[in-house]
């Protein structure tokens, strides 16, 4: 995540370059007026050293704001040239002026100063802020110091307190500067951090949820009871087909595989709770609970089980071994709620219905079906009865539950399985 966010940050601060550059260019055009306005272009090397070295450096800082060419340490050579061709500039400027060095600071051209410290504050870095005012307001200090040891002015002129003052509220600027931009940067980088880890979760969860996700922070979990659907999937043979593929291809296998089956369950409005190895549990309801939960669990299973088969009808073509999957649904009371802390934080859903969608999936391998849903998934949606048949398959007693549970398994016969993405897709069931 810090890679990322360093990775953000040096692509904005190659587009703050050019920016930069264009600031600077207009800094030029300043100089020649006031240089022009005091006569001081009639000096050539007066003028041409300053606002050569300025041409040079937006030349280079519009060459170096390329990709290829572009460096971290780019940003502090050209602040450093800025601070000592302007005190080059004030310094030239005294010299073809006359005046005392004192009372340059008090000239448009000292100005320019604060237009460095905003280049360095858009950049994004607050010690450089903190580097160009220092930087100047050093190299003045020590000016105003030596000047009287070589006969100019002297240190306890009304000229010299006057010029520390201005130094002084330099360095102010520079502070208030370097404040801003660290809690700049800091909500930057915090909105960054935001965004990935939405985009992150956006892949597996819903927007509500990413939302509720991203904003539980650090607050202690907040469960709540109501009710869902749960939908377990389960590739069958997975062991003995990992057991003939090397460890990489194994990993290729799973990720296609959690894609095909990702999509069909987001699309209906499903979470992604969990993987586990080749078995899904996704949750339909969270974080608030609709009227078609059911419905949209059951057009979710019916897509993947549509997706798997279309899958190993492509590798039977190919020569590589079928696939076949079981899904199972439950629906009812669950306590759903993010868990964890900042570290690592999940939104998941605990309860008897969790465990019985386990159950009723792991039942589909002894039954030979493709997909089971409870009675208890139609009653929530009586729609599906008649947009599609069910097969009941009587009550079944299921590990861990001391009441039996009647489950459907859908009547595909005559009937070719094609992906339901809606409800005409679903009513082509029936």
């Amino acid at each position: 995540m810090t890679t990322d966010v360093n990775r953000t940050f040096a692509k904005l601060e190659r587009r703050t370059e050019r920016i930069v550059a264009v600031v600077r260019l207009l800094s030029l055009l300043v100089l020649v007026l006031v240089f022009w306005s005091l006569g001081v272009l009639e000096s050539r090397h007066a003028a041409a050293v300053p606002l050569g070295g300025f041409a040079m450096i937006t030349v280079a800082g519009l060459v170096t704001a390329r990709r290829s060419l572009f460096h971290p340490w780019i940003p502090w050579l050209l602040a450093s040239l800025d601070v000592m061709l302007l005190v080059h500039c004030l310094a030239d400027l005294a010299l073809a002026t006359g005046q005392p060095l004192y009372l340059v600071l008090d000239t448009p051209v000292a100005l320019l100063i604060f237009v460095f410290l905003a280049a360095a504050a858009v950049r994004h870095r607050p010690f450089l802020v903190v580097y160009t005012g220092g930087l100047f307001v050093a190299v003045w200090i020590a000016i105003l110091l030596i000047a009287p040891l070589v006969g100019i002015g002297s240190w306890t002129s009304a000229a010299f307190t006057a010029a520390l003052g201005r130094l002084a509220f330099v360095g102010l600027v520079t502070f208030a500067l370097f404040v801003a931009v660290t809690r700049a940067r800091r909500t930057l980088t915090r909105s960054l951090v935001e965004a990935r880890l939405r985009g992150n979760l956006s892949r597996y969860f819903s927007p509500q949820l990413v939302d509720e996700i991203a904003n539980a922070g650090s607050a202690a979990p907040s469960f709540r009871p109501q009710n869902a659907a749960i939908l377990f999937a389960d590739l069958r043979g997975f062991t003995s087909l990992a057991e003939n593929m090397p460890a990489d291809k194994v990993a290729d296998f799973l990720n296609d595989y959690r894609r095909r089956i990702s999509e069909p369950i987001m699309s209906h409005h499903g979470t992604i709770d969990k993987f586990i190895g080749d078995g899904v549990m996704a949750i339909f309801g969270v974080p608030q609970p609709r009227t078609d939960d059911a419905r949209n669990a059951v057009l979710g299973g019916l897509a993947v089980v549509s997706a798997i088969e279309k899958w190993s009808a492509e590798r039977l073509a190919e020569g590589l071994p079928p696939l076949q999957i079981g899904v199972g649904i439950h629906y009812g009371d669950v306590i759903a709620g993010p868990l964890g802390d900042e570290r690592r934080l999940e939104y998941t859903a605990i309860g008897d219905t969790v465990n019985t969608a386990a159950r009723i999936e792991r039942l589909t391998a002894e039954l030979g079906e493709s997909m089971l849903i409870s009675a208890d998934v139609l009653a929530s949606a009586p729609d599906l009865e008649r947009d599609l048949a069910w097969v009941s398959l009587a009550t079944h007693s299921l590990k861990g539950r001391s009441q039996p549970i009647q489950v459907y398994r859908p009547d595909w016969s005559g009937r070719s399985v094609s992906r339901p993405e809606s409800d005409e897709a679903l009513k082509a069931f029936g």
